[in-house]
């Protein structure tokens, strides 16, 4: 019998996008605040309902069906239309004022939209966006430069919230004309390395291989997406955001996920308490942590 509408509830359409979107249980637990066995539970209940697999399951990882990602397009544009609904019904888009953000380069692609749905609803509210490294991101929110940073932090300061929006693995990529070993591509790489992010915490990871000389020399990119470019034009091998690989083109390119055995970096939006004390900054905090 097929489902009916009223046998749906948002919390569990919600549960599903999130999971959808980051292909991880534990994201979804922590933004909802609820245990990883519950957030289980809830698209299992949502799959028996509907009729239909989701995701198919791996022992290390869930991977989303066709039936799956074509439910969760749709998903994301009604949890959208209700977000606005609710925005709309207690605010009125009747704030003004101004947002200063601080934005990773490499992260664009995945808060703009966010953003430009926040400014959709609050057309009286200007928003500034500069892009900023993570240091100089975390600098400009402690002086009160911006309202949130974005980005991946390895220096967490005390009277800082951070809310984790999703996660990465990293993954090394090479030009198609490359034939790396995939059980240690590290030891395929030469005398150079694109890095991109330019992040201490990558490099940290690296400095531990003994698959690189140490004499290794590296060249920084400003983004994931300028290293895949350079890469292409057979500039070196690269290290990049698995998720970012993910929204480009991947053609001409080699790619290995270096798994979590390499590290797992957090996206994260990060913000001092008292500034979602408006109803408008918590708002816009709802926004980017969609």
């Amino acid at each position: 019998m097929p489902a009916k509408v009223h046998e749906l509830d948002l919390a569990k359409l919600r549960a599903f996008e999130i999971v959808a979107r980051n292909g991880t249980l534990q994201v979804a637990a922590a933004r909802l605040n609820l245990t990883v066995s519950a957030i289980s539970t809830q698209i299992k209940r949502l799959e028996e309902i509907l009729g239909v697999d989701l995701f198919r399951r791996t022992p290390s990882k869930l991977i989303i069906t066709p039936e799956g990602e074509r439910f969760a397009a749709d998903v994301t544009g009604l949890l959208d239309a209700a977000e606005r609904a609710l925005t709309r019904l207690q605010q009125g888009g009747s704030h003004s004022g101004h947002v200063n953000l601080s934005l990773g380069g490499d992260y664009a692609w995945m808060f703009m939209p966010r953003i430009d749905s926040f400014s959709a609803q609050h057309p009286k509210i200007t928003t500034t966006i500069k892009i900023h490294r993570a240091t100089e991101s975390m600098t400009a929110l402690q002086k009160g430069q911006a309202d949130f940073s974005i980005g991946a932090f390895l220096r967490r300061p005390k009277g800082v919230r951070f809310r984790t929006v999703a996660t990465s693995t990293m993954s090394i990529i090479f030009n198609e004309r490359d034939r790396p070993d995939p059980q240690s591509p590290l030891s395929a790489v030469g005398d150079r390395l694109l890095v991109a992010p330019r992040s201490a915490t990558v490099r940290a990871r690296l400095a531990n291989s003994r698959q690189l000389k140490p004499s290794l020399n590296y060249l920084e990119c400003p983004t994931c997406h300028t290293a895949i470019d350079l890469v292409r034009r057979q500039s070196g091998p690269a290290i990049v955001h698995s998720l970012c690989l993910r929204q480009v083109d991947a053609g001409g390119i080699r790619a290995i996920d270096l798994g979590k055995a390499f590290g797992v970096e957090q996206f994260v939006v990060a913000y001092k308490a008292g500034t979602v004390k408006e109803p408008v900054m918590r708002d816009l905090l709802e926004w980017l942590t969609r």
